[in-house]
């Protein structure tokens, strides 16, 4: 099959956002698929592709890998309103209810960017299906309008929850909008159940699987020198996360000195305003860095060298990073719940996930990991990874194109 992946984020970024869509696009070319990947510019100074370069790129490229092209999203008067800091908020709402309404999404610059080089990318790739990443809804208007230019059929994939990103009046503008999508495929139950409520296409679910700098070693032992607990992520709720922080402050003040000075946090995600807000209402007092999200080799040494891996709980989607930090080899912590897929998820897989409701649990919780950090007994698991790979998602992925392919 020639298949062409849209993605709303470059995966040259090297974050988790983009590692769906090209690890199930790597997955697919090594069982023989041709896999053109389009994604806006990962630096934004960058022009992108030209005319010229995609085709050149596309006429050069053997195929045993996918080929990305990256677009640079074009400049939108009404978008720079929608996003503006200091345009009066009541304004900023209707701008966002008019572009998701009338146009399908928020993120027009990348849509124009990406019809511009429709000529360009037909000419030259001629595709059997395209496959759609939400993303954003914009992400979905780029794969909807590529598959009517190429006359083929396209479906969407539905990692986040589509009711949490769409505003309730709109879901059924929406779902018209996108009725022509022949099947859709999602990262969990829980969001493909959500989706399936205004989308009666027929679905597949497909879990990620994780980048390979994840997988730590049998051999691997945390840091010895600090007892590192990290932080992996967005927050969510500033009540999860202040209520997180302030039972690990707490922890920290009740082992004295000796655990003060061992103990090491440190963020990383998304919310660093919020988890340094929460850090200071908190009164961490052992020594605590925060950093915004990082590429997964580092984000791997991190987790890696870490005692203890903590994430706090989304109530509205699954939890993606449960799988990723359970193939750290540490104790995870998730705070203070988790979807029941999770937990079957990590049985399934053999993962050491320890959820704590309240301070209590996790006091009891990084009591018994502090003492086995001390008794040098971390790791304890040893995760089975074998019914989660991407060669596993790439064979489901082939099986909902050759379906929407046949069907049209």
């Amino acid at each position: 099959m020639r298949c062409i992946f849209v993605s709303d984020m470059s995966p040259a970024l090297g974050h988790v956002y983009g590692l769906r869509v090209i690890s199930l696009a790597r997955a697919m070319a090594a069982r023989g698929h041709q896999i053109l990947v389009i994604a806006p510019v990962a630096d934004p100074a960058s022009p992108g592709e030209t005319a010229q370069s995609i085709a050149d790129k596309i006429a050069a490229h053997d195929w045993s890998t996918p080929l990305l092209l990256e677009l640079a999203p074009r400049d939108y008067a009404l978008l720079r309103l929608q996003r503006s800091q200091t345009a009066p908020g009541l304004l900023r709402r209707l701008a966002t209810a008019w572009l998701i309404a009338v146009e399908g999404g928020v993120h027009g610059d990348w849509a124009a960017a990406a019809r511009a080089a429709h000529g360009a990318i037909l000419k030259a790739f001629k595709p059997d299906i395209v496959w759609a990443n939400f993303g954003n809804l914009s992400n979905l208007v780029v794969g909807q309008q590529l598959a009517r230019a190429a006359g083929v059929p396209w479906t969407i994939d539905f990692k986040d929850n589509f009711a949490n990103y769409v505003p309730g009046g709109l879901h059924g503008v929406l779902q018209r909008r996108f009725a022509d999508a022949a099947a859709f495929t999602s990262n969990a139950e829980l969001h493909a159940g959500i989706a399936a409520r205004w989308f009666a296409q027929p679905h597949e679910v497909i879990y990620s699987s994780i980048a390979p700098a994840m997988v730590a070693a049998p051999d691997g032992r945390p840091r010895r020198d600090k007892f590192l607990v990290t932080l992996i992520g967005s927050t969510y709720a500033d009540d999860f996360l202040e209520r997180f922080m302030s039972g690990f402050a707490a922890w920290v003040k009740a082992g004295g000195a000796e655990r003060r000075d061992a103990t090491l946090f440190h963020y990383a995600g998304a919310a660093e305003t919020n988890v340094r807000a929460a850090i200071g209402k908190a009164g961490l007092d052992c020594v605590a860095s925060v950093e915004r999200n990082v590429p997964h080799d580092r984000l791997a040494k991190l987790c890696h060298d870490a005692a203890v891996n903590c994430y706090i709980w989304a109530t509205f989607g699954f939890h993606h990073k449960a799988l990723e930090l359970m193939a750290c080899r540490r104790p995870l912590i998730t705070f203070p719940g988790e979807h029941p897929e999770t937990f079957v998820l990590a049985e399934r897989v053999k993962g050491d996930l320890r959820t704590c409701t309240d301070a209590a649990q996790l006091t009891a919780t990084l009591d018994a990991v502090w003492d086995a950090w001390k008794a040098d007994a971390i790791p304890a698991t040893d995760p089975d990874l074998s019914s989660v790979t991407w060669d596993a998602g790439a064979g489901q992925l082939e099986q909902v194109f050759a379906t929407a392919i046949a069907g049209r």
